[in-house]
């Protein structure tokens, strides 16, 4: 029997905020455990919320950007659990009137082809603490992550493969990171999935009997689980049993999924207005104002792109990976960088800076206004693209001024004269070489002409001193 793969997704994406969802506490990633917390956090008897506005329009720019129809009022509710890092025992998010409705989610299928993903909704609600379990048997709860603004997206359920479920939340973090809604840190939790996974026969209406996997936070545990999740309901199912709502959870090393609990259906977990905080009202104001600071969309970019600066499809992929990135380039045509120069510097130095130096390109301590200045002397010959790299480096490496370095660095000599005499001197000590380029073998001429930079110091021009050398040859 042929079977086809369901998935829906439920993905958490922590909102890049200053303060917490209902209280003034920091929101920061990585600070002493418990530092981060008040009577509001920690849910103190007697201590009140009060929904931080910063959140919403947060919340407003992602459901803009998902294409959600952003309803005028809605409502937080208390969803009750237990779980030791909840200390509240519930959780104040939204259920029966979420803040936006409907949406979607474009992604790539496996085919290449372009699909989008429905979306139920997203709603507004508070992160719980974090547990870590030591190896000596103990478990130690951190607060610090407690009412954190989160986002929830749930999308409806579609036929799709694992690699495309992994496309679908690689397409939502980038958005969300674009619009600076989420940072996107899978590693840090900052964004995570919950995957419900079902299967059924190909000739069949009614999807199957899902399970959740929970707390997903990377690309190749979404993909993988969905895999090997289908196929261990196909092979219960075949087997003569039924798949069980449950939740299970992944375990990368060994490539299963466990059983972790039976699935809560919504009347289990007592939803119930939260009675401390006032609807939500969010005016078409509120919704124009948080569309117009939107930044240049990355589709509108690419578009512009193509057509003003001429630059190949194949190069804009990865220059529209993150929009700081785009920024930087652009700064650097700006400047009066050709835009060639600009995306093979970027793609190439600057890219490999980056990664050698584990930075994003918000840090990276030379501007796009010094840099502008060596790649415009190395367009107009007055230095080499050797010479412009070295001075990168020495910039990155020492903490120089990029443009003081350049001031201080010699011209590439282009007088004939001077040249010449360079260029003799080298085809006199090598007189095999030579002979092999006028016996037809051309590869000894980048030889030589290192012989000439080597014997001026990097200061002869390239160009010109290979066009010398092939004239007297």
């Amino acid at each position: 029997m042929s079977w086809n793969t369901v998935v829906g997704l439920e993905i958490h994406a922590q909102m890049a905020t200053q303060s917490k969802m209902f209280c003034a506490c920091r929101r920061q990633a990585g600070a002493v455990p418990n530092s981060n917390i008040c009577p509001v956090c920690v849910g103190w008897p007697g201590a009140l919320p009060v929904l931080q506005g910063e959140a919403v329009r947060c919340a407003i720019r992602a459901a803009i950007c998902l294409g959600c129809d952003i309803q005028e009022l809605s409502r937080f509710d208390r969803k009750n659990y237990f779980y030791p890092d909840l200390p509240k025992g519930y959780q104040i998010s939204q259920f029966y009137h979420p803040y936006a409705l409907g949406g979607s989610i474009p992604f790539t299928r496996d085919d290449g082809s372009a699909a989008v993903l429905p979306l139920v909704r997203i709603h507004m609600e508070e992160d719980a603490g974090k547990s870590s379990h030591e190896e000596d048997g103990t478990s130690r709860i951190d607060l610090n992550r407690c009412s954190s603004p989160l986002l929830e997206i749930v999308s409806e359920p579609l036929l799709m493969s694992g690699t495309e479920a992994a496309s679908c939340v690689r397409s939502v973090r980038a958005l969300l990171r674009w619009v600076g809604v989420c940072d996107g840190d899978m590693e840090k939790g900052n964004l995570r999935c919950d995957v419900n996974v079902s299967v059924m026969p190909e000739e069949a209406v009614e999807f199957g009997t899902r399970a959740e996997l929970k707390n997903l936070n990377s690309f190749v545990s979404i993909e993988r689980s969905v895999v090997v999740e289908t196929a261990r309901q196909i092979e219960v199912i075949e087997g003569g049993g039924q798949v069980v709502q449950e939740t299970r959870l992944w375990d990368q090393d060994k490539e299963v999924t466990a059983s972790m609990r039976g699935k809560e259906d919504s009347p289990d977990y007592r939803y119930f207005p939260e009675p401390d905080l006032p609807v939500v009202w969010i005016t078409e104001d509120d919704i124009q104002q948080q569309s117009g600071s939107l930044p240049e969309m990355p589709e509108d970019r690419r578009q512009r792109w193509l057509k003003e600066y001429d630059f190949p499809e194949r190069e804009v992929v990865p220059l529209l990976s993150r929009r700081e990135n785009g920024d930087y380039l652009e700064s650097l045509i700006l400047e009066g960088v050709k835009p060639a120069s600009a995306s093979n510097w970027f793609r190439g130095e600057i890219l490999k800076q980056l990664n050698e130096r584990e930075e994003r390109i918000e840090v990276f301590p030379v501007t796009a206004q010094s840099l502008a200045l060596v790649i415009k002397a190395v367009e107009e010959d007055r230095i080499s693209v050797a010479t412009g790299k070295e001075l990168l480096q020495k910039s990155l490496d020492k903490g120089s001024d990029l443009k003081t370095l350049l001031e201080s660095t010699d011209e590439q000599v282009q007088d004939e004269g001077a040249l010449g005499e360079w260029v003799d001197q080298v085809l006199s000590e090598n007189e095999d070489a030579v002979n092999k380029i006028r016996g037809g073998d051309d590869r000894a001429i980048g030889f030589l002409v290192g012989q000439v930079m080597k014997l001026s110091k990097g200061q002869a021009h390239p160009k010109k001193v290979q066009e010398l050398m092939r004239a007297r040859i």
